[in-house]
């Protein structure tokens, strides 16, 4: 649970949430960069420094998207923002923005704030805390809305919604299941009207050479990260159970950016000073992670015979971008993710990462309201086993802390390490 304090914090803003929605706007604004200065000033010292700049860098992101309205641009996850990084247009994304809520012990005032106008309770939390945030007035509201298809349903409806709701200009990327060529061009295209789009509604001029540099540094990023996997791949680190979300954040929404190549060429520089051998168990984590739960990071916090070594959110494809073509690399990105098409390239995804990380086992975390995610649970789990890693489909939710079974998950992940330990 969070500390007596944040949740006195939480139960105040709450309840300036129906009456003062700006209040509550300005002290979430507040506290979120007060995070990026903590982690800057006073960073813990069980954390990786690359860890801190990176949680710094998101916390500033979560402000951006409370702060001045029409400064940043709402996006879902797989949305490629070079675009957006090569004007300095900030990106705020529902999954991000949520975790920091539930962080702050205020997400149940915005689950029940879209509840009460209509939302389902089996939709997807991360959406819904977004939609209860913005139809509360506590979001500040963006200058526009940007969306892709891939990977969940919740896309289409919430960011219409969205978009509608603020009366704001809204662009959606179509992606095709097919990985082919055709399908990158057809990509491509759409994302050069989202080009046309952001500049339409900015007034501001997209040069090649900001958007060739914004490709270099998802290039080097890129990069660096597969340089990380190498290094993670013989190296244990006693981590948080959560780091893998910071790095889901460099490479997506962030990528492009200078702090996204910054985090990564940190990352590989502290773990390559990790002497190297492997040792515990080893975990390759797919789909979100419930942050907020203090019962499952007493589990996997910081141990030293327990460890996440990766996520297939960071990694559900690792093409190099090409500077030179930005609009098909961004396009081919999209097409040949692993949560894009089929459930069996996921499943095939998986098993190549578990290779890669020498992973032990898998947990797949099917996040409540994830439709894509649960129905694929049971081929993803039999491809992994099949290819002799263990793995454990775990229910939950990743940022809804009313809407777990938390004695249950507990004692479910206890069996599969105890199971592991035995495998061994």
């Amino acid at each position: 649970m969070p500390s007596p304090a944040i949740e006195k914090l939480g139960r105040f803003i709450s309840r300036q949430v129906g009456e003062h929605p700006e209040r509550a706007r300005r002290l979430l604004h507040t506290a979120y960069n007060l995070v990026g200065m903590q982690m800057r000033l006073f960073p813990p010292k069980n954390v990786l420094p690359a860890r801190c700049m990176m949680q710094g860098a998101t916390a500033r992101s979560m402000a951006a998207g409370l702060g001045k309205p029409g400064r940043a641009a709402c996006v879902n996850i797989f949305l490629p923002c070079e675009l957006l990084h090569a004007l300095d247009i900030p990106p705020v994304l529902p999954e991000g923005l949520s975790c920091y809520l539930v962080s702050t012990a205020a997400e149940r005032v915005f689950v029940e704030a879209a509840e009460e106008r209509g939302v389902p309770d089996s939709y997807c939390s991360y959406h819904k805390i977004l939609l209860g945030l913005a139809e509360t007035g506590v979001m500040a509201k963006p200058r526009f809305v940007l969306n892709t298809s891939l990977a969940c349903d919740a896309n289409q409806l919430t960011f219409r919604r969205l978009a509608r709701f603020w009366d704001v200009p809204h662009f959606t990327v179509d992606v095709p299941f097919s990985a082919t060529e055709d399908s990158v061009a057809y990509v491509a295209d759409q994302l050069r009207a989202m080009g046309d789009f952001i500049q339409t509604h900015t007034g501001r001029t997209l040069s090649e050479d900001a958007l060739r540099a914004a490709m270099a540094r998802s290039r080097a990023t890129v990069e660096g990260y597969r340089r990380y996997l190498e290094l993670r791949a013989e190296r244990h680190l006693s981590d948080e159970m959560t780091s893998e979300m910071l790095s889901v954040f460099a490479v997506h929404p962030m990528l492009g950016s200078q702090a996204a190549l910054e985090y990564v060429e940190r990352l590989c520089s502290q773990v390559a000073a990790l002497p190297e051998g492997r040792r515990g168990k080893r975990l390759l984590w797919l789909h979100t992670l419930p942050h907020w739960q203090d019962s499952l990071r007493a589990l996997l916090n910081f141990r030293e015979d327990v460890e996440i070594v990766g996520s297939d959110m960071t990694l559900d494809t690792d093409l190099l971008p090409d500077p030179e073509h930005p609009y098909e690399s961004m396009a081919r990105r999209l097409v040949s993710s692993s949560f894009n098409g089929g459930a069996a390239r996921r499943a095939e995804r998986a098993v190549e990462l578990a290779r890669r990380l020498n992973a032990d086992g898998a947990v797949y975390f099917c996040h409540w309201g994830c439709k894509q995610t649960s129905g694929a649970a049971q081929l993803v789990k039999g491809r992994l086993e099949e290819a002799g890693f263990p793995t454990l489909v775990l229910d939950g939710d990743g940022c809804d802390s009313g809407n777990v079974n938390d004695g249950q998950m507990v004692t479910r992940l206890q069996a599969f390490l105890e199971l592991l330990e035995g495998a061994k």
